[in-house]
């Protein structure tokens, strides 16, 4: 073993254009080898552009009640929404009521806008990286339906890593989606004691343990990755007191396989770098709302992490 690869990691853009353009802009930037986007890819809002009556549109966002009244004024509102990860629609009043009353109407909507979203960056990539030498692998997160992963697999550049093992470089790198329970009943959340058999299947797959990637959108419980906010009873953050909330089933295998190194997403706040034995783990964290890409470029080298830094723009 002695060749370099130099990666770059993101995770939890969810749904922000902005944020995916500038991660495919950033992997020629930072010269990578390979580029791996990590989990909860899409949205989680959906922003409804409602006509007004006398021309115009008027719509709520981020709680504030906003009247549109010019074409330029509704670019530069819909650039902002798609910027913050949201989705949105033109409707008329009646189709705006239509919706508002009956929630499957409303989710019919939304994952159609969320597949259309996803299959543009796919053709966004297979555009861009056509042609050059990157590897990008990319997989789903807990807050990503099932078939997200269609998606990704239709793709001519990118692979879906999502529950393989696959080359990086002289590593095998194993990825998971699947999280620990969470206050919003994602679509890929399990209890610790179900994913764990799901974890052992997947890393009997890898051949060398020891040099091995865990590419786990969820970090291990009880270490510095996995740090949020407590929630109150109506799921309003505390201000200033953390709590951990990351995988137990994780954790144990980390602990148990000890692979060279873990990448983890999932908690937005706790960007960070820990040594698990001789684990090297990182969350690049995500602004994905501001339109910030936050990421980590990982450099392993002779079966060593030679170098990490964590980026930002």
């Amino acid at each position: 073993m002695g060749k370099t690869t130099k990666i770059f990691f993101v995770t939890d853009i969810h749904g922000s254009n902005l944020c995916y353009r500038k991660y495919l802009n950033a992997l020629k930037v930072y010269n990578v080898d390979v580029g791996i986007l990590l989990g909860d890819l899409t949205g989680k809002v959906l922003v409804p552009l409602v006509e007004k009556a006398g021309g115009g549109w008027e719509t709520t966002l981020m709680g504030t009640h906003t009247e549109i009244e010019t074409q330029e004024e509704l670019d530069k509102l819909i650039k902002t929404i798609e910027m913050m990860g949201y989705y949105w629609v033109h409707q008329t009043p009646d189709e705006f009521q239509a919706h508002k009353a009956d929630p499957k109407k409303v989710d019919v909507l939304f994952k159609e806008l969320m597949i259309q979203r996803l299959k543009e960056w796919i053709a966004l990539a297979d555009e861009r990286l056509a042609g050059t030498s990157f590897k990008v692998y990319m997989a789903a997160g807990n807050d990503d339906h099932f078939e997200v992963d269609k998606v990704i697999e239709d793709s001519a550049v990118i692979v879906n890593c999502n529950n393989k093992n696959v080359e990086v470089g002289d590593h095998e790198m194993v990825t998971f989606s699947w999280a620990n329970p969470t206050p919003w009943n994602t679509p890929r959340e399990k209890p610790d004691e179900e994913l764990e058999p799901m974890l052992e299947e997947l890393i009997a797959k890898v051949k060398d343990k020891s040099s091995a990637i865990f590419n786990f959108h969820a970090p291990p419980y009880g270490f510095a990755l996995d740090l949020a906010p407590k929630l109150d009873e109506n799921l309003v953050q505390a201000a200033d007191n953390k709590i951990h909330v990351g995988s137990l089933a994780v954790a144990k295998m980390i602990q148990k396989y000890q692979p060279l190194l873990g990448l983890h997403g999932h908690i937005h706040e706790s960007r960070g770098v820990q040594k698990i034995h001789k684990t090297t783990i990182i969350n690049p964290g995500s602004e994905y709302s501001e339109g910030i890409l936050k990421g980590a470029i990982v450099v392993l080298e002779k079966n060593k992490v030679k170098d990490y830094v964590f980026t930002s723009g």
